[in-house]
């Protein structure tokens, strides 16, 4: 080979890894740049605000200490004298990313294709592993010597166009905020985005968070909910200790977790904490940290940023130390978590450090008891404080003609708590509510979310134009969780699931295996199984045809389907109960373009009762029923749609005859701007009265 040639080899090969490169990062650039254009002026401006998991109930039951709520509850054209329209039609199954979706596209499940926060893809390597329902990674692509050829990237699950899609589309200007279902954040035609559920930590996982500890009970390992202990030997009062972060992306690290070495120095009541490159941090007892920098290398050409808060648990010789999910940067994502691209940073500059994750509240570390109540209190108002910032803040300032948000708190704080408005639930203790009451001051931490809800309406009516409309949506109601039910137990119990090792007890799974994709699936003689569940209440046939190891005909589905159905109908507790308000056929309640992904059944469990956290991951213990005596006591995802209902109100009135549902607000919103309906919607838009009208009316 001549020299020349030999020079012009690697040359030729650095030019074409280098345009890769610029390639990916470009696709990237151009998929979230939010493009600015001459907006449309709007006759009035549009708030539709989302409020996860306030129950209809509840605000009834409270409206007198809800002032704002009470005020739009007046609106109802039907019935002036009273809050007649609280109630809004939820989905089936009542879950966040589903009714989310709903709210979004206007379509069913069927047609939008989130039908839970858990999916299979039959078509994969491992055709039955639990996989996430909202959004599919695609990791970074690395070649010679580990030089980054494209950045890591993720497809959203979610089918249909959504409402404020149509509107920026329309030509008017859009701000949406900690909206579900939107990552990756993409929104070319101007407008803001901040993307909500769906979008991973830094870990890409859906909030993992890290317990340092010392002591003879302290140990080294995985939570079922996504925790990592990380024991600590302090020595004349200093303890060194790694940070773990996300998996190593590059090929020669054979997956391993990148690290930053921690330095923690405990000083009697107190101790301090240091990351590299940023000043020690004091932590006082059971006070959250202000946010700290941390960034894991991976070589010399991948960074991954990160923010990272710190609470002192114990001093002493047990001394714990929690470290928070870190959060992704948000002035140096590493994935669009925002459109334009800089958007969350703009943001964070502005108002100042803030979570990114679309799980904000650590509700995890509270189900393994790492967090105690008041911890997690003050952590889900700190979170909701820190949204309605941002809320206030784009609408004095985005100048958009839509401005759009969901909260979660309310969400939380009934997950958690619903345990005290339920004297039959297993956790029910008022000693520990008269703790959490004497060091908080609160009385009910679900109504207090509630008054804090009722504020924030409160603060967005006083910045609204006498024409502007606010619409305020729920998701869906509550209930409360006292018994888990192992439908895979059930299952091969009843002769429908075969496990390949009969007898043997099946190891729990964790959410960890859940984000690594390594959940065990050969429990399961599939050869011999003719149906699984997976997710929050689905059942699925073991289809030939559809799963590789399918041994149902397609032809027996539907009867097969209906014998599980009338027998889960018939199940009783131990205490004689029944279980299921009522079991449903999938193709008797969805339809669309993607119900090829649907399971054939979803299980609708009467109040009381949800399907257990390990039947999600298809987990198989040993007994079908299982007491609930973890904090997480309120729930809604497997429970029915019909007694599961979320809210509507509005500062206009609801025209004559309006009965609202999740599916009618994308069409509403797009007729407002007077546009059609996003593309396959199932829903319909209502009328609403503008001031006017309602004074013509009277």
């Amino acid at each position: 080979m001549s020299r020349t040639l030999r020079r012009l080899v690697p040359l030729t090969l650095g030019l074409g890894l280098l345009l890769a490169w610029a390639i990916g990062w470009a696709d990237l650039a151009r998929s979230t740049s939010g493009n600015r254009f001459a907006h449309k002026a709007a006759p009035f401006r549009v708030v539709v605000l989302g409020f996860d998991g306030v129950d209809p109930d509840i605000v009834r039951e409270h409206l007198a200490s809800l002032p704002a709520v009470a005020r739009l509850a007046r609106n109802d054209s039907r019935d002036p004298a009273g809050p007649a329209y609280l109630s809004c039609r939820t989905t089936n199954p009542p879950e966040s990313p589903v009714a989310w979706a709903t709210f979004a596209t206007g379509r069913n499940p069927g047609g939008h294709g989130i039908f839970d926060f858990v999916r299979r893809d039959p078509s994969s390597e491992t055709p039955y592993q639990p996989l996430n329902g909202m959004v599919d990674k695609i990791p970074p692509l690395f070649g010679p010597l580990d030089l980054p050829l494209r950045p890591p990237a993720a497809v959203n699950l979610l089918s249909g166009d959504t409402f404020w899609e149509c509107v920026a589309k329309g030509g008017y200007r859009v701000s949406v905020l900690r909206m579900p279902l939107t990552f990756p954040a993409e929104l070319p035609r101007g407008g803001e985005l901040l993307c909500g559920l769906g979008v991973p930590d830094l870990r890409g996982t859906n909030g993992s968070y890290t317990l340092f500890a010392a002591g003879i009970n302290a140990w080294m390992g995985d939570t079922v909910f996504g925790g990592r202990h990380i024991k600590l030997y302090p020595r004349h009062g200093d303890a060194f200790a790694q940070l773990e972060g996300p998996i190593d992306p590059r090929p020669s690290a054979r997956g391993k977790k990148l690290e930053v070495p921690i330095v923690f120095r405990f000083e009697n009541e107190a101790a301090v904490v240091t990351l590299p490159g940023e000043p020690p941090v004091t932590l006082t007892r059971d006070r959250f940290s202000r946010w700290m920098r941390v960034h894991f290398t991976a070589g010399p050409f991948v960074n991954l940023h990160g923010l990272v808060r710190f609470l002192l648990l114990r001093t002493g010789t047990d001394a714990a130390i929690y470290a928070s999910p870190i959060q992704i940067a948000p002035h140096a994502p590493p994935v669009p978590i925002s459109a334009p691209f800089d958007f969350a940073g703009t943001l964070a500059q502005r108002l100042g450090p803030m979570k990114t994750a679309g799980w904000p509240e650590d509700t995890f570390a509270a189900n393994d008891r790492v967090l105690g109540d008041v911890h997690v209190y003050r952590d889900i108002e700190d979170t909701y404080r820190s949204d309605e910032r941002l809320l206030l803040d784009r609408l004095d300032h985005s100048g958009a003609a839509l401005v759009s948000m969901v909260f979660t708190a309310q969400d939380r704080m009934s997950h958690l708590f619903w345990r005290w408005r339920d004297p039959r639930h297993p956790l029910y203790d008022e000693g520990t509510r008269a703790a959490f009451r004497a060091q908080t001051g609160v009385e009910d931490p679900i109504l207090e979310s509630y008054r804090w809800m009722d504020e924030t309406i409160r603060a967005v009516l006083a910045r609204l134009a006498p024409n502007d409309l606010l619409l305020v949506v729920s998701d869906h109601g509550f209930h409360s969780w006292r018994m888990g039910v192992n439908l895979n137990t059930w299952l091969a119990e009843n002769g429908y699931l075969t496990p390949a090792h009969p007898g043997q007890a099946d190891a729990s799974r964790t959410l960890a295996q859940f984000f690594r994709l390594t959940a065990e699936t050969s429990h399961i003689d599939w050869g011999r199984t003719r149906a699984y569940a997976l997710g929050l209440g689905q059942i699925y046939l073991n289809l030939e045809g559809r799963e590789p190891g399918g041994t149902v005909d397609p032809a027996d589905a539907k009867a097969l389907a209906e014998e599980i159905a009338a027998k889960l109908r018939a199940l009783r507790s131990p205490e004689g109960e029944p279980v299921m308000k009522q079991v449903y056929i999938g193709s008797g309640i969805w339809r669309g373009e993607r119900m090829g992904e649907a399971p054939e059944l979803q299980c609708a469990f009467a109040s009381g009762y949800r399907v257990s956290w390990q039947t999600a991951l298809l987990g198989m213990p040993s007994k079908v029923f299982e007491e609930n005596d973890y904090p997480w006591s309120g729930d809604h995802c497997s429970n029915d749609a019909e007694e599961t209902a979320g809210i509507l109100l509005s500062n206009w009135a609801l025209g004559p005859g309006v009965s609202p549902g999740l599916e009618d607000i994308a069409p509403t919103v797009c007729a407002l701007f007077g546009l059609a309906p996003p593309r396959g919607c199932d829903g319909r838009a209502f009328a609403l009265l503008p001031p006017a009208a309602q004074s013509a009316r009277r």
